[in-house]
């Protein structure tokens, strides 16, 4: 079976995004795996006067405290957000930040997938004053989302259509 080269291409733009999804997804796993190594469960480290802190929180939830006990629904909607996002990220003509945000939420969705599908919860390491704890996970989809938006907003900018039409001495004057 001979490959194309137009396949060849797609699959070579492809190195970059999944090489950032699985440094995401290796990424949280160690965090996961080393803070029940250094913290007991329910313990933060340093102490309550710093403004960001190591904590060690199991959350059966969805991100930042969100949907408490919901495993099901939360694998089955990481299952698909991370369908979604491959499916997008392949089929993507887009720009490199919108590839990027792409990668990273394929990244936490998968991440986050490989803990409520295996154990039924995940580890929240990561607290912030004022903010529920939350992991790398939840920090890859939130700002792959932001650039996704961000990206999708610069792309839609009716200005130069305006320009062309001041130019072009269709626009008011």
């Amino acid at each position: 079976m001979k490959v194309s080269n137009a396949m060849r291409a797609d699959v070579s733009q492809l190195f970059w995004p999944v090489t950032v999804a699985a440094i995401v997804v290796g990424a949280d796993r160690i965090l996961k795996q080393l803070t029940p190594m250094l913290l007991e469960r329910g313990t933060a480290w340093p102490g309550e006067d710093w403004p960001l802190r190591i904590v060690h929180v199991i959350n059966t939830g969805a991100a930042f405290g969100t949907l408490k006990g919901q495993t099901d629904l939360l694998t089955i909607v990481s299952a698909l957000g991370i369908i979604l996002f491959s499916y997008l990220l392949f089929r993507s003509q887009s720009g490199t930040t919108h590839r990027l945000g792409l990668s990273l939420a394929l990244g936490g969705a998968t991440a986050n997938f490989i803990d409520r599908a295996s154990s039924g919860e995940v580890i929240d390491s990561i607290k912030v004053d004022y903010w529920p704890a939350f992991n790398l996970a939840d920090v890859a989809i939130t700002v792959g989302i932001g650039l996704m938006v961000w990206s999708a907003m610069r792309d839609h900018d009716p200005e130069p259509e305006r320009e062309v039409e001041r130019l072009e001495g269709r626009g008011d004057r």
